[in-house]
């Protein structure tokens, strides 16, 4: 797309509205809609048009991008009204985070229209968005993306993952570490703070763990390497170690307890000498 073309944003909560902001900057014309009016006023005096009919909005803008909450509300906003409204020569950039369910569904509805889709869900925070440093999962077919790559590229890294259903599934896998690195923080400063340890302390070196893991294994896992640099039947000692200090100063440790009975059961099928990668390695990579 070029910066001449318009661009529509449906939804102008903190992502969609900094979505608009960006492209404003880039000197992209910017139409608005939101079912709160009162949202478009911040943007359209940074140079937005608001439009107050969804309907009217999807028939003047070259390429329709809705940020949405979840499923219900895009199956009662993109599925019932902007599909239906929007012309043959519209584009659809889904960058709501949806199931890869809907996202199939709004995929097939748009064909059936005769409309271009392609799902774009985003990796990063609304600071992100504003700077450009995101990470667009854009799913949908190659040639349109190519056509929408100009304006994704606005908001930051552009990958694209090989369809829609896809996108969301990478979504998704890429949230559920948020949820799993905030449980798993949680009940390991605790169990610091029990034990008498400084906060700050504890917060830098809990959080440079994950870094150095990730960074450590990640060309392990790429490569199928299973080779030891530390074993796993090593670290199982290891979280047993952890588990029997966070009894002795009453620390809960659920998630804690949750590992380490998945590592007893791999060391009891004879792991316990690969690499402790071997835990994520066995389970099925590929389709």
């Amino acid at each position: 797309m070029n910066a001449d073309e318009r661009v529509g944003v449906v939804g102008l909560g903190k992502m969609g509205s900094a979505f608009a902001r960006n492209w404003l900057a880039h000197g992209y014309p910017v139409a608005v809609w939101n079912r709160s009016p009162a949202a478009m006023t911040a943007l359209a005096e940074a140079g937005a048009t608001p439009y107050s009919e969804l309907e009217s909005m999807v028939s003047a803008v070259n390429c329709v991008v809705t940020m949405l909450w979840d499923d219900e509300v895009a199956q009662a906003i993109t599925l019932a009204k902007l599909i239906p409204a929007a012309k043959t020569t519209t584009i659809l950039v889904e960058m709501s985070t949806l199931s890869p369910q809907m996202y199939s569904t709004l995929e097939a509805a748009s064909k059936e229209r005769g409309l271009r889709f392609v799902a774009s869900p985003v990796l990063g925070s609304v600071d992100q968005a504003r700077l450009g440093q995101l990470t667009v999962l854009a799913g949908g077919d190659a040639a349109t993306i190519e056509l929408v790559r100009p304006l994704l590229a606005c908001l930051g890294t552009v990958l694209t993952t090989g369809s829609p259903r896809a996108s969301g599934f990478m979504k998704l896998a890429n949230n559920v570490v948020l949820g799993i690195f905030a449980e798993a923080e949680g009940e390991l400063l605790e169990l610091c703070a029990r034990a008498g340890l400084e906060r700050r302390f504890a917060v830098e070196s809990i959080t440079a763990a994950f870094e150095r893991a990730s960074r450590s294994k990640k060309q392990q896992l790429l490569d199928n390497d299973e080779r030891a640099r530390f074993s796993l039947d090593a670290l199982l000692k290891d979280l047993q170690l952890a588990s029997r200090a966070a009894l002795s100063v009453d620390a809960p440790v659920p998630l804690l307890d949750s590992v380490l009975a998945r590592f007893r059961e791999a060391a009891e099928r004879g792991l316990g000498e690969r690499d402790f990668v071997a835990l994520a390695l066995e389970r099925p990579q590929t389709i």
